[in-house]
């Protein structure tokens, strides 16, 4: 049963100069379909402004859209641990889970104790490597606390690996993390719901198309994921032939992803199917990925029969009742979360 009528802030980054992102009015829009009222949130740089916005909308929950914080993706864990301290209720994964996930040398760490097959690797911290085998190229080099593709690139040589190390150490001040490239199919998967009942969504596949040159390497660089959609492009798909094997497996991999990384709510957890043994590799896992409407995890929502109004309201429902909503009058709520926020200074 749905979670009483709550006031929502939508808490979203935005810097001074720039316009919202599509995705605040579509949850907003959301929201307040299922009877919630939602408030906008906005926040840059400042820590205070973020708490003293945030305990001014007197909302019950956060709707925590923050993907980076003063232009940094790297402080998205910050603003959930800003949050936590002030004991303010919020949706999506919290700072153990943010840390975990975003550390993708740790995460890889981690799924290959719990089983879970990811492609071979190696990391450079710019004065050391470390590597779980022996690789072989092509190798996918990006940073290890990338976001959305930054400084990701596939070198086809050591000459080429070390220009991209040095690169990554120098722009992005960060270690290099190396892959092998699995050549085959690239699939999503959504991940919804509390680690006790975790619910797995339809697999998304990215579709290259026919313009993609048969030389270029089919990875999903920001070229693919940010350029514009033209006939022949890549773009998302619903596959039809995936096999209940390799959908199981594919399953219970990024269940086993979603909980050994603590994750909350929701997650995008991404695979690539190596054309030449069908083996699924983990390649990446998303906490509080992009929540659009046409993203991988409201289609393989839709594909559930969950419109993406019921996959916002899915995920408040989780949030709520983790911080004890479900029960409480939305006043009542409202004021343990005021409350307990302390007061800016």
């Amino acid at each position: 049963m749905p979670v009483k009528s709550l006031r929502i802030a939508v808490l979203h980054y935005q810097a001074k100069d720039d316009a919202p992102d599509p995705v605040v009015q579509q949850v907003s829009e959301a929201l307040r379909a299922a009877g919630h009222e939602p408030l906008d949130v906005r926040v840059d740089e400042s820590v205070s402004d973020l708490v003293r916005n945030i305990t001014r909308s007197r909302a019950d929950l956060v709707f925590n859209l923050c993907e980076t914080f003063a232009e940094d993706y790297r402080l998205e864990v910050n603003v959930a641990a800003v949050l936590e301290l002030a004991r303010v209720p919020f949706t999506g994964s919290g700072t153990a889970g943010l840390l975990l996930a975003q550390d993708k040398v740790l995460t890889k760490q981690l799924l290959q104790f719990h089983g879970v097959l990811t492609p071979r690797f190696a990391t450079f911290d710019g004065i050391s490597f470390q590597t779980s085998g022996d690789l072989s190229f092509p190798l996918v080099v990006k940073p290890a606390r990338s976001d959305a593709s930054l400084g990701l690139g596939v070198e086809k040589d050591m000459e080429g690996l070390a220009r991209r190390v040095k690169k990554i150490r120098e722009e992005y001040d960060d270690e290099a993390l190396a892959e092998e490239f699995i050549e085959g199919r690239e699939l999503y998967v959504g991940v919804v719901g509390d680690a006790a009942k975790p619910e797995v969504l339809p697999v998304v596949e990215l579709d290259f198309g026919s313009r993609w040159n048969r030389k270029r390497m089919k990875i999903a660089n920001r070229e693919v994921k940010f350029g514009p959609e033209t006939p022949g492009s890549p773009h998302l798909v619903l596959p039809t032939d995936l096999s209940d094997e390799l959908q199981g497996r594919i399953g219970r991999a990024a269940l086993t992803a979603f909980r050994a990384l603590k994750l909350r709510d929701y997650a995008r957890i991404d695979f690539r199917v190596s054309s030449r043994t069908n083996e699924p590799y983990l390649l990446e896992v998303n906490p509080n990925p992009y929540l659009e409407t046409q993203c991988e995890v409201a289609m393989g929502a839709r594909d559930r029969g969950m419109s993406y109004e019921a996959l916002v309201q899915r995920i408040v429902d989780t949030a709520a009742r983790r911080q004890g909503l479900g029960v409480a009058t939305r006043a009542t709520a409202g004021a343990t979360a005021r409350d307990a926020a302390p007061a800016p200074h």
